[in-house]
C-alpha cells in the first residue's frame, strides 16, 4: 500500500473511540477459520513469521491477519514509527497468498472482537495467536487489566468468559517452558475456557529471537541477519532505524 494511504489509515484509527480495525493489505486466500497475531512488530522478526506459519499449519487456519496495534498493554511509544511498522510488516509477509495486515486502535482482545466482527465475514471462527508471556496476561490473575478495558467488565472473569465465548487461543511455549506449564496455568480458570485454548510447540530457538533483541543489537551497530526477513533487515539499514541517534 502507498504510504498515502498508510498515513490515512493510521489517522482514522488514531482518532477511532470505539474499537477499531483497519485492513491494510488483504490476502489473496481466505476463509473462515481466521487466526490473529496482535503485535507492535516493532519490528517483524523471523519468529514472528515462523509464528504464523506454524500455527497455520497445525490448525488448518484459513488466512491469518496480522495485526499492528498503536499501543499495546504495557507500552505507548515505540522507536520508529507506525508506518514504518506496517511497511516491514508488507515487506515480510509479502509472499504469504494466506496472511493479511491490519492495524487496531485498541491493545486488548476482549475490545478487539467487536472491531474484527465489523470486518471479518459472518461465522468466522476467530483464533487469536498469542505467547505464553501475552498468555499469561489475558488471564490477568492479578486483574490488573479489567478497568483499562474499553467494554465495560465487572471482573477478570466476566472478560475471559466474552473472550472465550467468542475466540480460541492458540498459545506458543516460550524457551523454557512447555505443555505442563501451560495445563497448570488453565487448571486454576473454568473448564469451558480450557476447552478454548490450544497449544502449539514453538522451538525455543526461534522464540529466543525476539524484537527487543533487533533493537539491541540495530542500535549498537550489530548485523541482525537471521533475526529478521532480509527484506526487512535492508529496511532497517537503510532508513537507519533503531540507531541510538534515533
Amino acid at each position: 500500500m502507498e504510504s498515502v494511504q498508510i498515513q490515512t489509515l493510521i489517522r482514522r484509527i488514531e482518532g477511532a473511540r470505539e474499537p477499531r480495525v483497519e485492513v491494510v493489505s488483504q490476502a489473496q486466500q481466505g476463509g473462515l477459520r481466521l487466526g490473529v497475531l496482535a503485535a507492535s512488530f516493532n519490528p517483524v522478526t523471523n519468529a514472528h513469521v515462523e509464528l504464523i506459519r506454524r500455527a497455520a499449519e497445525a490448525f488448518s487456519l484459513d488466512e491469518t491477519l496480522a495485526l499492528a496495534g498503536i499501543t499495546n498493554a504495557d507500552k505507548t511509544g515505540y522507536e520508529c514509527s507506525l508506518e514504518d511498522r506496517l511497511t516491514m510488516l508488507e515487506l515480510a509477509l509479502a509472499d504469504d497468498s494466506r496472511v493479511s495486515i491490519g492495524l487496531s486502535s485498541h491493545a486488548f482482545y476482549v475490545d478487539m472482537i467487536e472491531a474484527l466482527d465489523r470486518v471479518c465475514a459472518p461465522g468466522t471462527d476467530l483464533h487469536f495467536v498469542v505467547g505464553f508471556d501475552t498468555f499469561e496476561r489475558v488471564l490477568d490473575r492479578d486483574d490488573r487489566y479489567t478497568r483499562r478495558y474499553h467494554r465495560s467488565f465487572s471482573d477478570r472473569a466476566e472478560a475471559l468468559q466474552h473472550l472465550f465465548s467468542r475466540s480460541r487461543l492458540i498459545v506458543a511455549t516460550r524457551a523454557g517452558g512447555g505443555l505442563g506449564e501451560l495445563r497448570a496455568l488453565i487448571e486454576r480458570e473454568p473448564a469451558e475456557i480450557g476447552e478454548r485454548i490450544l497449544f502449539l510447540d514453538f522451538p525455543s530457538e526461534l522464540g529466543d529471537r525476539s524484537a527487543t533483541e533487533v533493537r539491541t543489537r540495530a542500535a549498537k551497530g550489530l548485523p541482525i541477519a537471521g533475526l529478521v526477513p532480509e527484506s526487512v533487515e535492508r529496511y532497517i539499514g537503510e532508513r537507519k532505524l533503531y540507531r541510538s541517534a534515533n
